[in-house]
């Protein structure tokens, strides 16, 4: 007599974006890789007009190569990267690919770098690549921001979630977490607990405050609670693998 197999046949769902299997033809796969390297000469170059602009660069950068970028972190003289990549990408490739054309955009972006530098080559040879498992990447991402307090990089950029929108649900898992003026902003431009759902200019007059003041707190509320939510799925994390 055959047995039934035990449990439901329900596959189980996934608890963390990076857990989720991506696919590609007839693959599926889960590669994270954590990159890291120099700015030419290990100079310190990332002044804060250059720290801008390749933070604007980085993340156009990767979408036009279909690279998943997840994080990255700028010190004065290096980047971090954490980013998905494809079976069909080799990480040298990758790595190349990223500072071939972020460094052309640096260099017709701000002039002045190649006469600083001397040359147009805006970062060191070589760097330093290792895959990451889709476990690791938010314990990763947390020593970023608790490493950030004592060795102060210039810029710490999560950015995994920026274009994923928040889901009312979230919202309220997370409301008590918020100064009382980003609560009653969330619950009015997202219509929580009762309210109706509220344009920006009608949260705005509502409050009697200008559109880009209600701009401002919901986007510094959105940012607080995506910080949340990452920290919870954390806890999770190292619940189930302690």
């Amino acid at each position: 007599m055959v047995k039934k197999p035990s449990g439901s046949s329900q596959p189980r769902v996934a608890r963390s974006p990076f857990e989720k299997l991506r696919t590609t033809g007839s693959s599926a796969y889960r590669l994270y890789a954590l990159i890291a390297f120099y700015a030419r000469a290990k100079k310190p170059l990332f002044d804060e007009e250059v720290t801008a602009l390749f933070s604007q660069v980085l993340p156009e950068v990767c979408q036009s190569y279909a690279y998943e970028l997840i994080a990255y972190r700028v010190m004065p003289n290096q980047v971090h990267l954490i980013l998905g990549f494809k079976p069909t990408d080799a990480l040298a490739d990758v790595v190349s690919d990223i500072k071939r054309s972020t460094a052309h955009r640096l260099f017709e972006g701000i002039p002045r770098l190649e006469t600083e530098i001397g040359k147009r080559n805006f970062w060191a040879e070589g760097y330093f690549a290792e895959t990451l498992g889709h476990t690791q990447i938010e314990h990763t991402l947390r020593m970023w921001q608790n490493r950030s307090k004592n060795e102060e990089p210039v810029l710490v950029q999560i950015v995994y979630d920026l274009l994923q929108p928040l889901h009312p649900k979230q919202i309220e898992r997370v409301m008590d977490e918020l100064l009382p003026a980003e609560r009653v902003v969330m619950r009015l431009l997202y219509g929580l607990q009762g309210e109706q759902a509220h344009t920006l200019e009608q949260a705005a007059e509502k409050l009697s405050l200008k559109p880009e003041e209600v701009q401002q707190i919901a986007q510094e509320s959105a940012a607080k609670i995506r910080a949340f939510l990452r920290e919870r799925r954390v806890e999770r994390a190292t619940g189930r693998s302690a």
